[in-house]
């Protein structure tokens, strides 16, 4: 086992100073060191170190007076003893330069950090703007998946609607009254001949018994033709009912100019709603179809 250069005592391979040229061990105590000093890979034991500073042979230097005992603080002896030990002197640059070097390159790290914050920030802004324009096309689809629902609904309205439209209308017609080869004549009243007509039947009609009184149909091409037929709707189903049943006891129903008419029930075809001219209609029924003209615009301007 190796012994120590300095005090002669065993020495622990683990924490001694070894010399870089000879084979000389030391304990760091007896050098004046601490037990955590680092020594250097070129390190040279007091000896080496005259030997090369002088250039001679220093080997009767009492190397043992360095550490007379375990106890006591070494100190170099001869030329050597006013100042510090060489080996403090010979480590400290080697960790300057290691200090040195370690701040070049945390700078480096730290200008590369630096970078890379600033790469996170760009990153994090376009992730922001991504995530806004996502949340807005997310939005529209929605409201492009609620529009089908809403067109169903609204068709499923309309609909509706037709069919209330149309009971409505078939419901009017109950009261409605077809004459005709009624002669017709420019400038004529309607209305007064549907009371003189009814009168020569022994029923009696006032002027606010008839709702409307018109001719449905185009005009006849050249004068004399054939007249139109006249539609005549009544405030009360009652009195429809009786001016029909006065026109079939009679059977032949002569007109003021002495030819033949015929009074009738209006035909009522529910399959066909749009053959009803407005008048007959009613403004109950104008007001629906307004609003389903008005659903149909925006049915289409959805779609």
């Amino acid at each position: 086992m190796p012994n120590c250069g300095a005090s002669g005592k065993f020495l622990s391979p683990a924490g001694a100073a070894a010399c870089s040229v000879c084979p000389s061990k030391f304990h760091k105590v007896c050098l004046g060191l601490t037990e955590k000093a680092q020594m250097s890979k070129g390190w040279l034991c007091p000896n080496c170190a005259n030997k090369s500073q002088r250039g001679g042979d220093n080997s009767q230097t009492p190397v043992k007076n360095i550490c007379g005992d375990s106890d006591t603080e070494a100190a170099p002896s001869g030329p050597e003893a006013g100042r510090p030990i060489s080996v403090s002197n010979v480590n400290e640059q080697p960790e300057v330069a290691e200090v040195s070097e370690f701040r070049r390159e945390f700078a480096g790290y730290m200008a590369e950090i630096c970078e890379f914050r600033k790469e996170m920030a760009s990153l994090r802004d376009s992730l922001t703007t991504i995530t806004s324009r996502l949340d807005l096309v997310q939005q529209r689809v929605e409201a492009l998946e609620k529009i089908p629902k809403k067109v169903a609904e609204l068709e499923g309205t309309i609909s509706q609607l037709k069919q209330e439209l149309n009971y409505r209308d078939q419901e009017a017609l109950l009261a409605d009254l077809e004459i005709g080869q009624l002669p017709e004549e420019k400038g004529e009243g309607v209305v007064q001949a549907v009371t003189v007509l009814a009168a020569r039947i022994d029923v009696k009609l006032e002027d606010q018994d008839v709702v409307f009184a018109e001719r449905v149909g185009p005009p006849p091409a050249e004068v004399g033709g054939r007249a139109r037929r006249v539609v005549v709707r009544l405030s009360r189903r009652h009195l429809r009912d009786e001016l029909l049943r006065a026109a079939r006891v009679r059977r032949s129903l002569a007109a003021p100019d002495g030819s033949t008419c015929s009074v009738r029930q209006r035909a009522t075809d529910p399959t066909e709603p749009s053959a009803i001219s407005p008048c007959a209609r009613g403004v109950p029924s104008v007001a629906l179809a307004l609003f389903l003209e008005e659903a149909w615009s925006n049915i289409r301007s959805a779609r």
